[in-house]
C-alpha cells in the first residue's frame, strides 16, 4: 500500500512540477518504451537499443522522475500483454530472422519473437502515453493546481473554513 502511495505521490509531483509539460510527456515516452524493452536479459548482457534509450533520458532535457514512473508503469504492462506480444512477434518472424542477421538488432534480442512482439507494441503505446500525459499535465495544471492555490491563499488568509489538517495533507501530497 505505501508503495503505491509513493507511486501515486510521484506522479502528481511530476505533474506540479517546473518542467514543461512536453518535457513530462518525453520522460513518459521513453519511459514506457524502456518499460517494453528487455533492458538486461539475463545471459546476454546489456540489450544496446534499451541501454542507449536509458542514456538519451539521461542526457536530453527530459523530465527523468517521469521515466522512472513510466518504466515502473510499462513494465509492469508488458508483463500483462506478454501473451500478445508473443502472438504479435510470431506473426512478424520475417523481421525476426532479418534481424538476426543484423547485429545491432540481434543483440537488443529483437531476433526473438517475444521480445519483437513487446518493442512493437511499446513503440505503438509509448507515443499514445506521451500524448496522453501532455495532455493531462496541460489539464492538470490549468485547471486542478490553480483551484487548489486559490483555496490555499484563502487558507491562508482565515477567510475560508474547512478542515484545515486534511487541506495541508492533500497540498503536501500534490507538492504543492
Amino acid at each position: 500500500m505505501l508503495l503505491l502511495l509513493n507511486f501515486l505521490r510521484g506522479f502528481l509531483k511530476a505533474l506540479t512540477s517546473q518542467a514543461a509539460p512536453w518535457q513530462v510527456a518525453i520522460g513518459a515516452f521513453l519511459g514506457t518504451l524502456l518499460g517494453f524493452l528487455p533492458l538486461m536479459p539475463s545471459s546476454y548482457g546489456p540489450s544496446p537499443l534499451g541501454f542507449g534509450l536509458l542514456v538519451l533520458a539521461i542526457f536530453i532535457n527530459c523530465h527523468f522522475g517521469s521515466v522512472l514512473l513510466f518504466l515502473a508503469l510499462g513494465k509492469g504492462l508488458s508483463f500483462l500483454l506478454a501473451p500478445l506480444a508473443l502472438s504479435l512477434g510470431q506473426t512478424c518472424e520475417g523481421l525476426a530472422r532479418w534481424s538476426a542477421d543484423v547485429p545491432f538488432l540481434h543483440a537488443s534480442l529483437w531476433s526473438h519473437t517475444g521480445f519483437l512482439g513487446l518493442t512493437i507494441l511499446g513503440f505503438i503505446a509509448a507515443p499514445l502515453i506521451a500524448i496522453g500525459m501532455a495532455w493531462f499535465t496541460n489539464w492538470f495544471r490549468c485547471m486542478v493546481a490553480t483551484k487548489l492555490a486559490e483555496r490555499k491563499k484563502l487558507m491562508k488568509t482565515g477567510k475560508l473554513a474547512g478542515n484545515f489538517f486534511v487541506f495541508r495533507t492533500l497540498v503536501w501530497f500534490l507538492g504543492l
